[in-house]
């Protein structure tokens, strides 16, 4: 209530001095506030990751301060310097009747207002208060069960949150997820990473004091994930008697599945005091909507018992305590075992596509839901992590290596953790039973634009360019093209590519950079290279389908005629569209490796998919 009412007040105050300065000040001073709030909230953990925590004192128990200190900085600086600068350049206002200029300046104000209001609320949910702060809290503390009093409620649920009064937090994240999506834009926005910006940072500073909120990039791994079919509510065994424990099911809705989602904490996730405490709030799923029209996020609803020396691996999401049942979330934790792995759950509706989990603030590491096998039903024997769940009914000997190894034949979709410090960043990685050696288009091209120059000759394309909308191919008037004009001493590989979406900001600028130069080769058996001849994709751009083709068989250059589509954008290609890059190799060879080129890429290893060219 209290900080409700104060950043009421600071609106207030902002939109009383803005008012005598008239619409025009006024309005440039919006513009700059909008501007700055996106700009903020877009790139203040990437400025704490890569320019504060390299040169933080080590060791300190302020680490947490590190988040709300930058964000306040991005904002607050360059609007301070914008606004002297613009008041220096801008002398005169424009012309208005005095109680139109005097009012359209106070409500152009109170935007203002609004926006810097929000900013403030969202640091102030960053700091690590460990409770209220002037009587607000979005929602109920984890609190130690050793710190509870005895009479003690259970907290009312995750579900209720509790909003500032007229929410300026979330009216200035959704200005800077509105702005990221149009000039601020770029291959990765504000909105897709952050669904949600201030639960997120509202429930991971929802904790003890003792709990740290920020963990540094790569500090976690991703182990496995698989769909579970229930959870539980587990009642302890009553000490005074031999009865053993109870666990009733509980099923999810109509609609939505269980997820197991098993992550490492690795050395770096520790806090200043060594420890790896977390609260279930802390960790966070991040994906697209079925239907891929909306971003999404999920915090834990249960985590896997503590007690190791049960054969049965459960879930637990409520614990009868004190005669109640406590929701698992209102507790704070530390990883089971020695191998600091946990093991947490999470409802999402049935077609979610994962994208990333993140652990506290600043850890996060690729996920799909594709990357593992359903779990067999009912609750689970305790398994290694290196193993996946076996088939239902097949014996132990039939259990596959782990889920984090291609299958051989067929290569799963790779992904990798964004590092955070753009090492290691791939754009593209290729293979998959999809790959073939073939002169084939994807398909006949009867409507078509020609670029670069495209040669089109008796049903082929020796060189250029083309692009379509997919529907219109069936009754185009264009010259048909069904094929490549591949040389006679060559043969046409078309490798199956996937394109994995860089997080991080250096990420992004070598992502766009490879994606630039299109420097990609595959190497042969013997240790010769083949350069990009060309690349074809069909992808929905704007809700219409397009097909694009290059090819080039006599390249100037390693592939440097090849270049980015016209129509689609390579950066912004899902998992489920078609992507395929094209190679002359010599007859007879057989290719063992793909690489972008960059030296910090590294090569994906080809000898399983058994391409080899006809002689």
């Amino acid at each position: 209530m209290w900080l409700s009412l104060l950043l009421l007040l600071i609106v207030l105050a902002i939109a009383i001095r803005q008012g005598p300065q008239g619409l025009f000040r006024a309005f440039i001073m919006t513009v700059l506030t909008v501007c700055c709030a996106a700009t903020a909230l877009g790139t203040y953990e990437w400025v704490t990751n890569h320019w504060i925590r390299p040169i933080w004192p080590k060791d300190t128990l302020n680490t947490d301060f590190m988040l709300p200190l930058m964000l306040g900085i991005t904002f607050g600086v360059p609007l301070l310097i914008l606004s002297l600068v613009f008041d220096r350049l801008i002398r005169r206002a424009c012309v208005l009747p005095g109680l139109a200029d005097r009012v359209g300046g106070a409500v152009c104000g109170f935007a203002t207002g609004f926006i810097m209001a929000g900013i403030l609320a969202i640091c102030l949910q960053i700091i690590p208060f460990g409770g209220s702060f002037l009587g607000y809290s979005r929602v109920a503390a984890a609190q130690p069960r050793t710190l509870r009093a005895p009479d003690a409620q259970p907290p009312a649920g995750d579900a209720q949150e509790n909003n500032l009064w007229l929410k300026p937090d979330r009216f200035a994240a959704g200005v800077a997820s509105v702005v990221s999506t149009g000039v601020f834009s770029g291959s990765h926005n504000f909105l897709e990473d952050n669904p949600d910006h201030v639960q997120a940072v509202g429930w991971v500073g929802a904790t003890h004091a003792e709990v740290s909120r920020y963990a540094p990039p790569k500090s976690i791994s991703f182990v496995r994930t698989e769909k579970v079919d229930a959870v539980y509510r587990m009642t302890p065994a009553d000490s005074r008697s031999e009865d053993n424990p109870k666990y009733d099911l509980i099923r999810p809705e109509t609609g939505h599945e269980f997820r197991m989602v098993r992550v490492q904490l690795n050395r770096e996730a520790r806090d200043a005091r060594k420890t790896h405490n977390f609260a279930l709030r802390q960790f966070r799923l991040v994906g697209q909507s079925a239907d891929g029209k909306s971003y999404q996020q999920y915090h834990p609803i249960a985590i896997q018992q503590s007690d190791e020396t049960d054969v049965v691996n459960r879930h637990v999401r409520l614990k009868k305590r004190l005669g109640k049942f406590w929701p698992m979330t209102s507790d704070v934790y530390v990883p089971r075992g020695t191998d600091n792995q946990v093991e947490v759950v999470f409802e999402v509706p049935a077609g979610f596509k994962s994208s990333f989990i993140e652990y506290k603030r600043g850890a996060r590491v690729s996920l799909s839901f594709d990357q593992t096998a359903p779990a067999a039903p009912g609750p689970q024997r305790r398994r290694r992590a290196d193993a996946t769940t076996p088939t239902p009914g097949a014996p132990d000997e039939s259990r596959t290596a782990s889920a984090s190894q291609p299958s051989r034949g067929r290569r799963e979709r790779r992904t990798r953790e964004d590092s955070g410090e753009g090492a290691r960043v791939r754009a593209v990685a290729a293979g998959g039973e999809q790959s073939r050696f073939s002169d084939e288009l994807p398909m006949t091209l009867r409507s078509y634009r020609r670029l670069k120059n495209a040669e089109v000759s008796r049903d082929t394309l020796s060189n250029g360019h083309l692009s379509g909308q997919v529907d219109r191919q069936e009754n185009g008037r264009d010259p048909a093209v069904s094929k490549f004009d591949v040389p006679s001493d060559k043969r046409l590989l078309q490798l199956s590519a996937t394109r994995l979406q860089a997080r991080s900001i250096p990420g992004q600028a070598l992502s766009q950079a490879i994606a630039t130069v299109q420097n990609y080769f595959v190497e042969d058996d013997r240790g010769n290279r083949y350069p990009l001849a060309g690349k074809y994709a069909i992808a929905t751009v704007r809700g219409r389908k397009y097909v694009e083709v290059q090819y080039f068989t006599r390249p100037t250059g390693a592939g440097d005629r090849v270049g980015k589509f016209s129509r689609i954008d390579e950066s912004k290609l899902q998992p489920d569209e078609e992507f395929v890059l094209l190679f002359l190799v010599d007859p007879g060879v057989r290719i063992v490796s793909f690489s972008s080129g960059s030296q910090t890429a590294g090569r994906d290893d080809l000898t399983g998919d058994n391409l080899v060219a006809p002689p």
